[in-house]
């Protein structure tokens, strides 16, 4: 039984003529078992997945993120005008007036310059849409992976913040989207949650997630959390479905139990974790685009951000990265001891959000946020409206985050770029198995943020002295660097040695 989707609501749920047949024997992202799980580690009554099989701090980890993946319609840049037009049937002459206004704008906008109108027309009779540029961010994602595998290093883990198809309670959506994913999940293990699109909120929505991603979760519960290979970074993704509910999918009763369910077993995934914390989720607590009131207009919801803002702010250093913004923006919320990394990743391929036009009104909007004690800086904000990926590397001491803009050629090139100093987690002494002696106590001082300038990467410095002694990832992190790719041309990642502590390169957004 279903105790959180509101099975019995006619609205929510495709009846079985409408939803077809079952999805097929299609082999899901995590296939019979965990794959890329070390077995035995996992512990189901914490919703613990357990640690990765690849993955040690000690020679660098690499984790790869994105989101809104799924394809759209060509005519979904008409949404203003559809809206406009729907209230035309009004009393009000102003409306009607305003809708035969807006009919031939809408109409010469939908035809130029690509006749999306009529080139949707197929897919809307297969309810099948393919617009978008899925295949050349995963063809981007995949030439950076084979770059790094040619330098010795291997991608642990990727991260999807949501939006994976158009409609989850379609098996075909299902199957193409792992017909597309294939040449990836099948070399490094995938990570998801659910977003608003795989429509979680139905029976059948719930079916297809479980059966396509194989994800080990108990009724409709689909929040968990898993580990690197030797336990210093921890990943929680959440399901925000029923708690954001902008479609009123779920009652309100549902929505407040579930998400103090949800947050209360976040914090103790934070707070009995001694190393960083990757918060992954679909809805964002923070954005400056089309979602920013989502969170903003609920008590329940600015209570629950409150909640896990404060157990970040313990916890040192962490990262939350979401979707549902077609677009990509960064932003550091800081306070004097500590430090959260705020990404909003949905450009793998959906048809892109438009964000406020002058970069200074992203940056205002941001620095608007007042959560938990915490302030941003408008010099510590940045966006782009790009099709794009992030690449995580982190070390014992230390990490970065870049992310590439993708074009219609899977060409990457560097927009934005994070530097992390993780002195205060310590840099322990490996075993033979590296993993650590003694496990990690968490962080030992506070640290202050050094931040690049306004249109320029950003740092994150620490005030803790380093540990004696050298750990072979520094040398291995310079070297990968400033290696070619193995296509003999010079890569996007390669361009310069890893940069020293408070230096950075400024890069413009392509857009």
């Amino acid at each position: 039984p279903q105790t959180v989707s509101p099975v019995g609501s006619d609205s929510s749920v495709v009846n079985r003529a409408e939803r077809g047949r079952s999805l097929g024997p299609m082999r899901p992202l995590f296939g019979d078992t965990l794959i890329g799980l070390m077995p035995g580690t996992a512990d189901s009554t914490r919703r613990y997945l357990g640690r990765l099989r690849d993955g040690y701090t000690s020679d660098t980890l690499n984790i790869m993120l994105f989101g809104d993946n799924r394809p759209g319609w060509r005519a979904a840049r008409l949404a203003p005008e559809y809206a406009t037009i729907q209230r035309m049937i009004s009393s009000n002459p102003l409306n009607i007036l305003r809708g035969l206004v807006t009919i031939p704008w809408a109409i010469a906008k939908g035809l130029w310059p690509d006749l999306a109108l009529i080139r949707d027309i197929p897919a809307k009779f297969r309810n099948m849409p393919t617009y978008g540029r899925e295949r050349e961010v995963l063809s981007a994602m995949l030439a950076k992976i084979d770059s790094l595998k040619v330098h010795g290093q291997v991608v642990s883990a990727v991260v999807n913040s949501g939006d994976l198809v158009d409609d989850g309670r379609y098996p075909a959506h299902w199957e193409r989207f792992l017909r597309i994913t294939q040449p990836l999940s099948s070399r490094v293990p995938y990570f998801p949650v659910a977003g608003n699109h795989e429509r979680t909120d139905a029976v059948q929505g719930v079916e297809n997630w479980r059966t396509a991603t194989g994800l080990p979760v108990g009724a409709d519960r689909l929040y968990y959390c898993f580990d690197s290979a030797d336990g210093w970074l921890r990943v929680i993704a959440l399901d925000t479905n029923p708690i954001v509910d902008p479609g009123k999918r779920w009652s309100r009763e549902v929505q407040i139990k579930y998400s103090e369910e949800e947050f209360t077993w976040l914090v103790e995934r934070i707070k009995e974790h001694p190393g960083p914390v990757l918060v992954l989720m679909h809805h964002p607590p923070f954005s400056a685009s089309y979602h920013r009131q989502e969170w903003q207009l609920d008590s329940v919801l600015i209570e629950r951000r409150q909640r896990m803002m404060r157990a970040l702010h313990e916890s040192g250093i962490s990262a939350i990265v979401s979707g549902h913004e077609h677009a990509y923006q960064r932003a550091l919320l800081t306070w004097p001891d500590a430090v959260t990394i705020v990404i909003v990743t949905g450009g793998a391929g959906a048809p892109l959000h438009e964000l406020p036009p002058p970069p200074a009104q992203v940056a205002r909007l941001f620095s608007e946020y007042k959560v938990a004690g915490a302030i941003v800086k408008p010099e510590n904000v940045f966006s782009a409206q790009a099709f794009h990926f992030v690449h995580m590397r982190l070390w014992f001491g230390g990490g970065e985050f870049y992310t590439y803009a993708v074009d219609k050629n899977s060409k990457s090139t560097l927009i934005d770029k994070v530097e992390i100093d993780l002195k205060r987690y310590g840099v322990p002494k490996i075993d033979q198995h590296k993993m650590p002696i003694p496990a990690a106590t968490g962080p030992k001082e506070p640290a202050r943020t050094s931040i690049a300038p306004e249109s320029g990467p950003a740092a994150m410095d620490g005030t803790a002295k380093p540990a004696p002694g050298k750990v072979d990832s520094t040398t291995a992190s310079k070297r990968i660097l400033s290696k070619p790719a193995p296509s003999g041309k010079s890569d996007s990642t390669s361009a310069g040695k890893r940069p020293r502590p408070k230096t950075s390169v400024t890069k413009k957004p392509p857009h």
